[in-house]
């Protein structure tokens, strides 16, 4: 559903050492028909959620972060890095809720050294349990605004969540804690999903998947009479996400069209090219969470929203990225503008990466079984363009690097960013991005920290925002 991924054995035979637990990974398993998939639901909606209110993405103080802690995470010092880096900046008195394997608690226990013993919460998962390190997505947090500062904070679930063991997450904090699971018969993720004041944002991609799944009958709801699909979609949103601000969707108004696989001649050299890696159907990313920030209100009182800009990263590092969908950020920042925001755009970068190199001949013999079907049409074209079945085939995945995927406090006691850096080690040369958003920040108002290096994640489509859940702010 509108996430660009690509997990199947064509992409594996192409880009034979990607990383595992990347952002956008689905489940493995065969597909299974609609009827056996319902069974496997238990719809846990609980009634008692009057005026649910979504947390906010950048207004107060963090209070409390829900952090998971899987042990493929805990074992590779490059993400542990990225881990501490969050944990250390994190101001006294911050509470954290942390998910992790049960044998690696002593190792986990160590990173929260310097808070408080009775801040930290520890959950822990059966070893035999896999989860993921990308605590955003899985489920969004909200409070019952019925109850006032009484409320306890909800992790309300999607209909489902492919990926890896990540919907057992919220029914294991509820055991271990005060918070609280729910469900709703909706299509989203929280990276695909930023909220701000009286308004908060839904990639249009999740939207449209809960439309279809109403209409293919995989949601158990109905749309009543005298209603059109599309306002019903809206209405269960208010009942189940958040009741008073303004659902706006973020995407574009026409599918972005890009190819899973384009055959490149550059320089002398043939390249085969998967550059949509992360990319949606009307998203140029598929979690929102990537290329826009919610930053709050400025002076002249419009709300100031930044969105990346692929073309400010290659004027700014003298590279080229032919598929970065430039006009789509632009189409999307010039609709915030129209509905009164304060737009801010930012360098993003669209990077390219070797990933191994085979003979056409070779690639022709993949392309020649079913599961290598989609590459026949590259094939074809590398042949036009005069390779030999000797020749040399470089291929070329593409990922994204992302400064817009921050943490951000805009409170009655001051403006703080916490920004990823990448411009480190064989990176090196985004230092220059790191040292301009910092700068960006600084002129908006805001004190910056700066975290660790966070390529490791980048490569994986995520980064800082994507490894940790708001569960509650401060004033």
């Amino acid at each position: 559903m509108g996430a660009g991924t690509y997990g199947d054995a064509a992409y594996r035979f192409l880009v034979p050492d990607a990383p595992q637990h990347q952002r956008t990974d689905r489940d493995r398993f065969p597909a299974i028909d609609s009827t056996r998939a319902a069974t496997l639901n238990v719809f846990r909606a609980r009634p008692g959620v009057q005026r649910p209110s979504l947390i906010s993405s950048w207004s107060g103080t963090i209070d409390s972060l829900l952090l998971s802690f899987p042990s493929y995470g805990v074992r590779t010092p490059e993400l542990t890095a990225g881990y501490r880096s969050v944990i250390d900046a994190m101001r006294a008195g911050t509470r954290f809720v942390v998910v992790h394997h049960e044998s690696d608690r002593q190792t986990v226990e160590g990173w929260f050294g310097g808070h408080p013993a009775g801040n930290v919460s520890y959950v822990p998962m059966p070893d035999y349990v896999d989860f993921t390190d990308w605590a955003e997505d899985g489920y969004l947090a909200l409070v019952d605004a019925a109850d006032g500062t009484e409320s306890p904070t909800y992790l309300m679930e999607p209909w489902s969540f492919p990926r890896s063991g990540d919907s057992l997450i919220a029914d294991t904090v509820e055991e271990h804690t005060s918070v609280r699971a729910s469900q709703a018969p909706l299509v989203f993720q929280g990276g695909n999903c930023l909220i701000g004041d009286d308004f908060w944002l839904l990639g249009t991609d999740y939207f449209l998947d809960t439309l279809e799944l109403i209409r293919s009958g995989e949601l158990p709801v109905s749309v009543p009479e005298g209603r059109t699909e599309t306002e019903f979609v809206r209405e269960l949103f208010g009942r189940y996400v958040d009741s008073a601000r303004d659902l706006q969707l973020v995407g574009t108004r026409r599918p972005l069209g890009l190819k899973r696989y384009y055959a490149t001649v550059e320089g002398g050299e043939y390249l085969l090219d998967l550059p949509g890696g992360g990319t949606g159907d009307l998203q140029p990313i598929f979690h929102i969470d990537m290329f826009v920030t919610l930053a709050g209100p400025g002076d002249d009182g419009r709300f100031r929203v930044l969105v990346g800009s692929p073309r400010l990263a290659d004027e700014a590092l003298g590279t080229k990225s032919p598929f970065a969908l430039q006009t789509a950020y632009d189409e999307i920042a010039a609709e915030f503008d129209r509905r009164g925001f304060a737009v801010e755009r930012n360098p993003l970068v669209h990077r390219p990466q070797i990933t191994q190199q085979l003979t056409l001949a070779a690639l022709r013999d993949f392309a020649g079984t079913p599961d290598g079907a989609e590459l026949r049409e590259v094939v074809a074209e590398f042949t036009t363009a005069g390779a030999q079945p000797e020749s040399a085939i470089q291929v070329r995945s593409w990922h994204h690097i992302t400064w817009n995927n921050c943490l951000v406090e805009n409170s009655s006691s001051g403006r703080t960013v916490y920004l990823p850096t990448f411009g480190h080690g064989p990176e090196a040369d985004l230092a220059v991005i790191d040292d301009s958003m910092e700068q960006l920040w600084t002129d908006l108002g805001f004190s910056v920290v700066r975290l660790a290096d966070f390529n490791a994640f980048a490569s994986r489509l995520g980064v800082v925002h994507c490894i940790k859940k708001y569960l509650g702010r401060g004033a």
